[in-house]
């Protein structure tokens, strides 16, 4: 009697079971390739032609994409650039503005030196525009990371 319920749960388990993908050097380029997209002002990172989210990237967090494309050595040394680059960027950026709005504040105010409000309206300038350039060199890195992992990914 033992023997045939051993028999039945092997025989079952071989029937349910079916070939599955192991790891992304596996699949096809259309199943594995990544890709960046806008989503209600975040960024989204999708892998493939059913679009699935791997990574997003909002308001003061960005994504991992180290961990994305780490089978890729060029792709990973551009990912750890955007890591670095995205967040300070955010913050600097914002910053900048929030000095812009303080600046705005301090020009409506009449018995203030003329040059606070200058000073700050320089300063937030600046902020904005090195906050900037950091987001920029962060999403050029994003974006080189993306097509060194999509061109070592196997046709």
């Amino acid at each position: 009697m033992s023997r045939l319920l051993i028999a039945l749960c092997v025989g079952s388990c071989l029937l349910t079971m079916r070939p599955t993908l192991m790891t992304a050097q596996e699949g096809s380029y259309d199943e594995n390739a990544l890709r960046v997209e806008s989503h209600l002002g975040d960024l989204q990172i999708v892998r493939g032609i059913h679009g699935t989210v791997v990574a997003r990237a909002g308001v003061f967090h960005g994504p991992k994409v180290a961990s994305l494309v780490s089978q890729s050595d060029s792709a990973l040394a551009e990912a750890k650039v955007f890591e670095r680059e995205y967040e300070p960027g955010q913050y600097i950026a914002a910053l900048g503005i929030a000095t812009l709005g303080a600046a705005i504040g301090a020009s409506r105010i009449h018995d203030i030196n003329s040059g606070i409000p200058s000073g700050l309206t320089a300063a937030s300038f600046l902020l904005i525009a090195y906050g900037g350039s950091k987001l920029e060199n962060a999403y050029r890195a994003l974006s080189k990371a993306i097509w060194w992992y999509n061109r070592d990914l196997k046709r």
